[in-house]
């Protein structure tokens, strides 16, 4: 119970960071972007920038077009920790993104010690988020692909709690799931099928569920 109630802790403070970000007088640039756009995310010159997603979901990937994770509405694409460029691509209709600064950005958390426990307790989800990844993909295959499919369905799906085969959003293709597993397309539909023959998953074309 300790453990969940972190949880949601951090969830409310790492929320209330992106609130405090966006009702600011920090500089900001509002950014619109359509179904496969694209938004660089490593800075090639000296203004870096902090990016916060209102609304939509975004991919966030490598330059060599791999899938590292996924940002929707109340997320931070804060991936600076790489090495390597990134960008950011629409995968909803629409995706309404918020630019800030960096440099303004750190000096607002240097004056207010509130947004500082903000800031930690997102940098923590974040954290969380690519680690629960790098322990789902320590599991066989067939069994890592149904661990992604399952947490992107309840990440993403408002309705998971009140579904008991959880539907994935039609967003998520195939292809971008077998890219984000580090897997063939084909490798990704033979193992579907196992799961599909184990009542675990249900797929067509079109819509993929996941049971809880």
């Amino acid at each position: 119970m300790k453990t969940n109630t972190l949880t949601l802790d951090t969830k409310i403070q790492a929320g209330k960071f992106l609130t405090s970000l966006i009702e600011s007088d920090i500089a900001k640039e509002r950014l619109d972007l359509k179904k496969n756009d694209k938004i660089e995310l490593t800075a090639t010159n000296n203004t870096p920038y902090i990016f916060v997603i209102v609304a939509g979901v975004a991919g966030i990937f490598s330059n060599t077009n791999v899938a590292i994770d996924f940002a929707g509405e109340g997320d931070l694409l804060d991936y600076n920790v790489y090495s390597s460029q990134l960008f950011g691509k629409a995968l909803t209709d629409e995706v309404t993104v918020w630019r800030f600064a960096q440099s303004d950005v750190f000096n607002k958390i240097a004056q207010n010690s509130e947004i500082q426990l903000q800031h930690y307790h997102m940098l923590q989800t974040i954290q969380r988020r690519l680690e629960k990844k790098q322990t789902q993909a320590t599991l066989d295959t067939k069994n890592m692909i149904a661990a992604f499919i399952h947490t992107l369905a309840t990440r993403y799906n408002p309705k998971a709690d009140d579904q008991d085969m959880i539907e994935l959003p039609r967003y998520f293709s195939r292809k971008m799931i077998a890219n984000y597993a580090g897997v063939s397309l084909s490798t990704l539909t033979t193992h579907l099928q196992q799961l599909a023959d184990e009542d675990r998953v249900l797929f067509n074309s079109r819509v993929l569920l996941i049971s809880k």
